[in-house]
């Protein structure tokens, strides 16, 4: 499956509907004891100090999102009926967290390091209100609208922070959705497709009208939990970890390198801005600006803060096919071979490439993790992500078998680590700073209706980003083989396009020589 930056997404020309979920008056938010994640603090606290520089709510760069192809005319009674029923299956499309006010009366619980506040709804509370836009005839001008819509519906400060939007033709629609992170992960799409398709399906029966296609079987709706009692679980766990826990020392250790920097020619125009980039670490004085800047939104990778944001153009996205499936089936061969995971080898890839290109002999980078180890968070839509440090040496290794290996190594040691949220982490050390490096897998082929989803039946979307100082790598094992998307700021995007091909080639030639014999690495 794609995954887009929402400018990029090929559409075609229909009748624009967008979709608000409202409240019912009789059935709002209530207040709700439970927590928020550690996450969901982090970003909201962002979010907050951002609206508090700029008077901007800072929605516009915290979404993600889905598009998805039905090939039948679209019935409004079943899209609505479908939308209300997703969210009442999902308690996190029901909630909200709001700054504590003192002034408040009532008991009102304080949650969330005692800032926060959470508000929820019970199911049936929430309907979808229609408004339509109008017919668009030019691509370009549609989306245009849907990202504006988009951006503008999905601020972390105000409730719903989602919203839907159809774009109707005769015989066809397309169902795109926009939520901010806050709500919701890669996992929580990537499930939401068969889902959302089945509800449709479900709906367009009981009206009584024929069904096209095929659509999965619906999980129950009492089989899938609740993102907000994950969030409660989690902070309760993590409340008790103390700085000499096993998985705190791990990211003490990795910490004082600093934040890992995408991996740069010393020196080089991709270098820019600072010269202690190039070498992979921030500055004392870049780490105290960072500190005082809210992160995650568009004054937070600005030293100049909310007016060079303002004026600034979104980072670039590139998207790339690393590996066909034939090739990757290859070279998952060769890493399983040597008794290392797909996930492990790609790692191995990025080290080795990054190392022959600018001579670095770690590989740096923070990895998300998910956390669904339960079944009943597998189908939920929340935020079920963690954070684990990577640190691979590339010296001394004589054999791409070896690089993998210690890749693999590496994982489990980083997976321990993810234990701990790393707001709690950055708690407990008494440390700041955001990932300005991550690199995220995942393997999307055991989702229902994988195969025709990767040949364009739906996308996964993100916002736009304003950042000049991080570099995303999405690096998805779909049907079709490994395939790439990445954000960066403008200055690397030479470097980048570089880096990408040379670590397609190297996964090539793993898979056509199933080793390297001892070639060495350094």
């Amino acid at each position: 499956m794609d995954f887009l930056q929402i400018l990029d997404l090929p559409i075609e020309p229909g009748g624009l509907v967008e979709w608000t979920p409202v409240l019912d008056g009789r059935k709002g938010l209530r207040l709700d004891p439970r927590p928020t994640s550690f996450n969901h603090e982090q970003h909201l606290s962002d979010a907050l100090a951002y609206q508090a520089q700029t008077g901007h709510t800072g929605g516009r760069e915290s979404w993600l999102g889905l598009s998805i192809e039905f090939d039948e005319p679209l019935s409004i009674p079943a899209i609505r009926a479908a939308l209300t029923a997703w969210i009442d299956r999902h308690e996190v499309l029901r909630t909200h967290v709001v700054e504590a006010d003192d002034s408040d009366a009532g008991a009102a619980p304080e949650v969330g390091a005692q800032r926060f506040r959470r508000f929820s709804a019970e199911p049936g509370a929430v309907s979808v209100k229609m408004s339509r836009v109008g017919w668009y005839h030019d691509p370009t001008l549609l989306l245009d609208q849907i990202a504006g819509w988009f951006d503008r519906s999905t601020a972390p400060v105000r409730w719903p922070a989602y919203c839907f939007a159809t774009v109707g033709r005769e015989d066809s629609f397309t169902l795109l959705f926009a939520g901010d992170h806050s709500l919701l992960d890669g996992y929580s799409l990537i499930a939401a497709v068969p889902e959302l398709r089945a509800l449709y399906r479900q709906a367009v029966v009981a009206a009584g009208r024929p069904a096209r296609g095929h659509a999965p079987p619906l999980l129950p709706a009492e089989s899938i939990g609740s993102y907000v009692d994950f969030s409660a679980a989690e902070r309760a766990a993590a409340e008790q970890s103390r700085a000499t826990d096993p998985a705190v020392d791990t990211w003490a250790e990795f910490l004082a390198d600093g934040m890992p920097r995408y991996p740069t020619v010393a020196g080089s125009a991709a270098a820019s801005p600072t010269a202690s980039a190039a070498a992979g670490h921030p500055t004392a004085r870049e780490n105290d600006r960072r500190a005082e800047q809210p992160r995650g939104f568009a004054v937070g990778g600005y030293a100049e803060g909310s007016e060079a944001a303002a004026d600034a153009t979104p980072q670039i996205s590139y998207y790339a096919l690393l590996a066909d499936d034939d090739t990757a089936n290859e070279f998952t061969a060769v890493c399983s071979g040597a008794g290392a995971t797909l996930f492990a080898g790609v790692m191995a890839s990025l080290a080795y490439a990054a190392h022959r290109r600018t001579g670095v002999r770690r590989f740096r980078a923070i990895l998300p993790r998910h956390t669904r180890h339960e079944p009943r968070w597998l189908a939920a839509v929340g935020w079920f992500v963690t954070l684990s440090p990577f640190d691979l040496e590339v010296s001394g290794a004589e054999s791409f078998t070896e690089l993998a290996v210690r890749a693999s190594a590496e994982l489990r040691r980083g997976r321990a680590a993810a234990t701990q949220p790393l707001l709690r982490v950055a708690q407990l050390l008494g440390t700041s700073g955001a990932p300005q490096f991550v690199v995220s897998f995942l393997d999307t082929r055991s989702a229902p209706g994988a195969p025709h989803d990767d040949s364009g039946g739906a996308r996964v979307l993100r916002s736009h980003r304003y950042a000049d100082d991080e570099v995303y790598l999405w690096i998805n094992r779909t049907p079709s083989g490994l395939r790439l998307s990445a954000r960066y700021p403008r200055r690397l995007d030479e470097d980048v396009h570089t880096y990408v091909a040379d670590v397609t080639a190297l996964i090539a030639q793993v898979a056509e020589t199933s080793s390297w014999h001892a070639r060495g690495l350094v």
